[in-house]
């Protein structure tokens, strides 16, 4: 009897194993879902882009799609005769290409969009503050809507402190999503030469 008992508690265990599998991973196991693959390849709208990156926007009023490239920098203590009232201009050149067959606009604060500047100390500034308005550049001051299958050259320059170089350029579109570009704290880019000649009146 002990020999039948042993037998059937044997047989019994066997049976389990067989259903439970030898405890290796499904083939399965260690591959992400498609949702987490997917997932891991789109690029978050709020990573910081380099200088010269091209984003694609929306337009104002969810009109329209813009290709928004800012392309130089140049750090300035003048523009022509104004100065900045916190030491430094930082200007930023950028190049706005519409992408539809609608014409397409940047956005502008009183939408809660447009341009900003984000500090290396945290302190956001924007293209109203100080004297930065005064800052236009012949070539680089075009305004309203690009139209379809043109590009439009345009400034946008901050009053910072000479601490608050190499911050963070931010431009929010008109679906509200802010695109980010780190830009350096030295001048850089294409634009260079012909931006401090126009500073330099």
């Amino acid at each position: 009897m002990r020999n039948a008992a042993a037998a059937l508690l044997l047989a019994a265990g066997l049976s389990l194993t067989g259903c439970s599998g030898d405890g290796s991973p499904s083939p399965s196991a260690d591959k992400p879902s498609a949702a987490t693959s997917s997932a891991a390849q789109l690029s978050s709208p709020s990573a910081d882009a380099p200088l010269g990156k091209s984003v694609e926007t929306v337009g104002s009023g969810g009109t329209g799609r813009l290709e928004v490239t800012p392309t130089s920098v140049v750090y300035a203590t003048k523009a022509i005769v104004d100065k900045p009232a916190r030491g430094l201009f930082v200007v930023v050149t950028v190049k706005d290409k519409s992408m539809t067959a609608v014409a397409a606009a940047e956005t502008a604060p009183i939408e809660h969009g447009g341009w900003q500047w984000i500090a290396p100390d945290g302190q956001t500034v924007t293209t109203r503050d100080g004297n930065a308005d005064m800052v236009t550049l012949d070539g680089f001051d075009a305004g309203g809507p690009v139209q379809p299958g043109a590009f439009k050259w345009r400034a946008r320059a901050f009053d910072i402190a000479e601490a608050q170089r190499g911050g963070t350029l931010v431009y929010t579109d008109g679906q509200g999503i802010a695109h980010r570009w780190k830009i350096p704290a030295q001048d850089a880019g294409p634009q260079v030469d012909e931006l401090k000649r126009l500073l330099a009146g």
